[in-house]
């Protein structure tokens, strides 16, 4: 079987994935030994992304010098078009986006979220998926369905799954996909699939958030998606970003003034062009100096793969 070997700390395979049997992905998805100082807080993934003042999951503020790889998934909501926080119920809905019609509308955990996950409970439509199944409520495509092997991306735990349920998608919008939740069921099982930070008219391999097995002798077939867009993913123009060796970033701040928190999104792309998880990781530099530079090593991050889709500021440290 071909795989892709993705690999954060040691140089990056250039396989494929293969849709006949499983989705694979070999090799060691692990955190980097932070070449500085820096305190990598390693939670998995950051759904949660605004230009406001939002909260990660560190629970210190990191002093000069160091940075954190978080995922927010307990902190506020950190989006700025958004949707109903995943985890902990609260909204913050500045530009909330449903595209399309579809008559499925569900029902929304105005409460909370439901133990598998869900943001909107929506029924099961009974439409069967095929590969390249255009949904009519969001701008997205559902290029392939199948299994996955391998190490675990959507939470940062990197623990070894198997025959866990993947999804290719892919953003058919003209605008970048702030975060989606797609539902699609198994027979009668609900499968969940987040996805965050992706451009338009590009896709990703998703694994179900609770590593849901799938069973291909059931049918499956589509709930429905939650999904918010934005005319381009931000990054500060008074940040000067650059990849270096070891995977490192090297963060610039071009200003006169000090920056209380710089906020560094970030998500692994293979050599085939298509994003490895829904997953987009955070890292963070609090007490960024006016004129200064600092050089971070954050977890899941690599030279090679690793993009960097947002750079955001905020005015107090976090």
């Amino acid at each position: 079987m071909l795989a892709v070997c993705l690999a954060i700390a040691i140089p990056v395979g250039r396989g494929k994935f293969n849709f006949d049997d499983k989705f694979k992905i070999a090799g060691n998805f692990k955190a980097n030994s932070s070449k500085n100082d820096a305190e990598n807080d390693e939670s998995g993934d950051a759904n949660n992304i605004d230009g406001n003042i939002g909260s990660d999951s560190s629970k210190d503020s990191v002093s000069d010098g160091k940075n954190q790889d978080s995922n927010s998934p307990n902190g506020n909501n950190d989006f700025g078009s958004n949707i109903k926080n995943n985890e902990t119920g609260q909204n913050n809905v500045g530009n909330q986006n449903n595209v399309g019609g579809n008559s499925n509308s569900g029902n929304q955990n105005t409460g909370g979220v439901s133990g598998d996950g869900s943001i909107t409970d929506f029924d099961n439509t009974g439409e069967t998926i095929k590969d390249n199944y255009e949904v009519n409520d969001a701008d997205i495509k559902i290029q392939h369905i199948n299994s996955y092997s391998g190490i675990f991306i959507e939470d940062g735990s990197d623990v070894e799954v198997d025959n866990v349920a993947a999804i290719q998608v892919k953003n058919t919008s003209k605008k970048a996909l702030e975060f989606a939740q797609i539902q699609i069921y198994n027979g009668d099982k609900k499968l969940v699939f987040d996805v965050s930070s992706l451009p338009a008219n590009s896709s990703a391999i998703i694994m179900e958030k609770n590593k849901a097995p799938l069973d291909k002798s059931k049918s499956i077939t589509y709930g429905g998606t939650t999904g918010g867009y934005t005319n381009k993913l931000e990054k500060d123009a008074i940040i000067k970003y650059q990849k270096v060796d070891n995977n490192g970033i090297k963060v610039t701040n071009k200003s006169n003034k000090n920056i209380p928190c710089v906020r560094i999104f970030y998500k692994y792309k293979s050599s085939e062009g298509y994003y490895i998880g829904g997953i987009t990781y955070t890292a963070k530099i609090n007490n960024l100096k006016a004129k200064e530079s600092q050089t971070i090593y954050p977890s899941h991050f690599d030279s090679d793969g690793g993009e960097i889709m947002m750079i955001k500021t905020y005015t107090t440290a976090q």
